[in-house]
């Protein structure tokens, strides 16, 4: 053999081992280092989830070939939590994120399924993104990214399908490497429900605190050449007395040329309470599923600014969701409005629009069970529907106080002789019930109860016991004798003092004089004689300043629930402005009434045929007092 075969064959040899030497290396190592992994943290440097102040998830939707990219994020200078992927929708965040962040902190790698890319489409992990992917491709999974201050990068994962017979166990690879993982992990905060990350509570009312509700039941569309027709059905105004029960105040109805017929209840027609209360606990729960950003230029009052009616592309936005905006400046809603009043004088009123689209909910699977009871049926999904709102205060919740008037004189304080009793009596000067009666010409002692006692035998003369009243006719004594009693002075002179008696009229005459007394004082004044010029002056400012206060109190009691009803409804519209809502067309059929739902017509008496009403027996009745017209049968 020669040189040179010597040489190719060594270098060949040698190739050989080395090949050997790294394929026996390298397959160990690899083996170790998954080894190595298991039970290891999958973000090992992510500790903190409040760090985190933003999460993307980007799934793919194989029908359409299109990502769908939903986005909340946390404000580095106000703190306010958003949702970029909704026009930057106000998040009610701070309590998800954490849940979410938590569901990504500590997950660990319980084993390596693979370090195959040709895996990864079975396993469900690949990447979405746009430049690679077309409809109709398979096995991607959901783009999960956690990012904190300074967009630095949290947690990324790429979560994949689930593993067969491992509840709450998923494939799972970090986007770059090719390595698949199985971990256990709750995903279930890491939702794309756009109502998992909202207040869900949009008007944030309680129904014990609803007092009144108007509907305003009209229809409104568009026809050729853009005229809008307006079909009014009713106007109600309804409220709720202190027993939470509902009184129909007044009713409107329309006539197909407009003409206007105010009607009330008929006999035996009456409210549908079932309905009503029904259309309460719907404001309640009023729930929305989706937002939209309105055009701007409409108010917080929902008034269309002269801008918005000559923006032709605001009033399209508007009108294809079943809004039209007026010459006036009002917005009429293609199905109605509605009013509610708050106790505390917040008042909502709600615009109802056009249906949006089908909802997420999805018919409920048929019971299997041969006994599910016939009534227990699948329920479809439903349309939305496009909801406008605003707040505003009720003014008629804040009517002025009843100030009273403030005297300018001891003459006004007191008041001329009257035959009424105060009816604004002070804390100081209280009328007593003796006075009142006075007051009231009810003061005399036989009025009173005590005339009888004073005259059941005891030997004195009635004349001195009474004043005005006279005795009954029965025992009226001869004129002559009942004239000299009451007019010779000298015969009273001569009379001798009556010894003393446990008659309680004869002993107390001073109660017998306070009731005989003529109500010459208004109640609570003094005396003139016993009172001072510097004393009346005195007691004069002292009442003033009692009203005067008194008076002050009312305002600012007015005034103080004017100013919490302003902030609160300056924060609610802080969050209707710029908003088209989206509610449950279910929610929206219990808050739209008709007339024949409003009101229930009085239930016919079922009677035999042949027969009259029910407890009627016509044979009982005599034919001579049946009166002409009825006829027995």
């Amino acid at each position: 053999m020669n040189e040179e075969a010597k040489t190719s064959l060594f270098w060949v040899t040698s190739l050989v081992a080395v090949a050997g030497a790294f394929f026996v290396s390298r397959t160990p190592e690899s083996e170790s280092s998954s080894r190595s992994q298991i039970n290891q943290p999958l973000f090992p440097s992510f500790t903190d989830p409040l760090a985190a102040s933003t999460m993307r998830i980007v799934t793919f939707d194989e029908g359409q070939g299109e990502l769908a990219k939903f986005e909340v994020g946390k404000d580095a200078k106000t703190g306010v939590w958003s949702l970029p992927s909704r026009n930057n929708y106000p998040a009610d965040a701070s309590e998800q994120m954490k849940n979410a962040a938590n569901a990504l902190l500590g997950v660990k790698i319980l084993s390596v399924q693979s370090d195959s890319p040709e895996d990864h489409e079975s396993l469900g992990v690949i990447e979405p993104n746009a430049d690679s992917l077309q409809a109709g491709d398979e096995g991607v999974g959901r783009l999960v990214t956690l990012k904190g201050n300074n967009n630095a990068t949290l947690a990324a994962v790429i979560i994949g399908n689930p593993v067969k017979g491992r509840e709450g166990q998923r494939y799972a690879r970090v986007p770059g490497q090719e390595a698949v993982y199985i971990i256990a992990i709750d995903d279930a905060p890491l939702s794309t429900k756009f109502e998992d990350w909202i207040e869900k509570d949009l008007l944030q009312l309680s129904s014990i605190d609803i007092s009144n509700v108007e509907i305003q039941n009209y229809d409104a569309a568009l026809e050729l050449g853009n005229q809008l027709a307006l079909n009014r059905a009713y106007d109600a105004k309804l409220s709720l007395d202190g027993s939470n029960n509902w009184q129909l105040d007044s009713m409107v109805l329309y006539g197909q040329d407009g003409e206007q017929q105010e009607i009330k209840l008929a006999e035996g027609e009456k409210l549908a309470t079932a309905k009503l209360n029904t259309l309460k606990n719907a404001l309640d729960d009023l729930k929305i599923v989706d937002v939209a950003a309105k055009p701007k230029g409409m108010s917080e009052n929902l008034k269309a600014d002269k801008d918005l009616v000559s923006d032709q592309q605001a009033v399209m936005s508007l009108a294809t969701r079943g809004f039209f905006p007026v010459t006036q400046g009002d917005i009429l809603s293609a199905n109605g409005e509605m009013t509610v009043s708050l106790n505390d004088g917040v008042q909502y009123v709600l615009r109802f629009g056009n249906v949006e689209g089908l909802s997420e909910d999805k018919p409920a699977e048929p019971k299997a069970d041969d006994e599910a009871k016939a009534d227990e049926k699948p329920v479809a999904g439903g349309a939305n529907r496009y909801l406008l709102v605003t707040a505003r205060v009720n003014d008629a919740s804040f009517p002025p106080p009843e100030l009273l008037p403030i005297p300018k004189s001891i003459e006004e304080l007191d008041g001329p002789p009257t035959d009424e009793p105060a009816a604004a009596a002070t804390d100081d000067a209280k009328v007593t019930e003796e006075s009142t009666e006075a007051a009231e010409g009810t003061g005399t002692v036989e009025q009173s109860g005590e005339g009888e006692a004073s005259g059941s035998g005891q030997g004195q003369d009635k004349s001195e016991a009474t004043t005005d009243a006279e005795p009954p006719a029965e025992t009226e004594p001869p004129a002559e004798t009942e004239t000299a009693t009451q007019t010779d002075p000298a015969a009273k002179a001569t009379e001798p003092a009556e010894p003393a008696t446990s008659d309680p009229a004869a002993t107390e005459p001073a109660a017998t004089e306070a009731a005989a007394m003529p109500a010459d004082k208004p109640a609570g004044a003094v005396d003139d004689a016993e009172e001072t010029a510097e004393e009346k002056q005195e007691r004069l400012e002292a009442e003033q300043e009692k009203i005067t206060k008194e008076n002050q109190r009312k305002i600012d009691e007015r005034k103080d629930k004017l100013e919490a009803a302003g902030r609160r409804v300056r924060e609610l519209n802080g969050r209707f402005a710029d908003w088209y809502y989206v509610i449950p067309e279910a929610t929206y059929r219990n808050l739209r009434l008709s007339k024949d739902e409003l009101i229930e017509k009085p239930v016919a008496a079922e009677t035999t045929p042949g027969a009259g009403p029910a407890g009627f027996n016509p044979g009982m009745l005599d034919p001579a007092s049946v009166g002409p017209g009825i006829q027995l049968p």
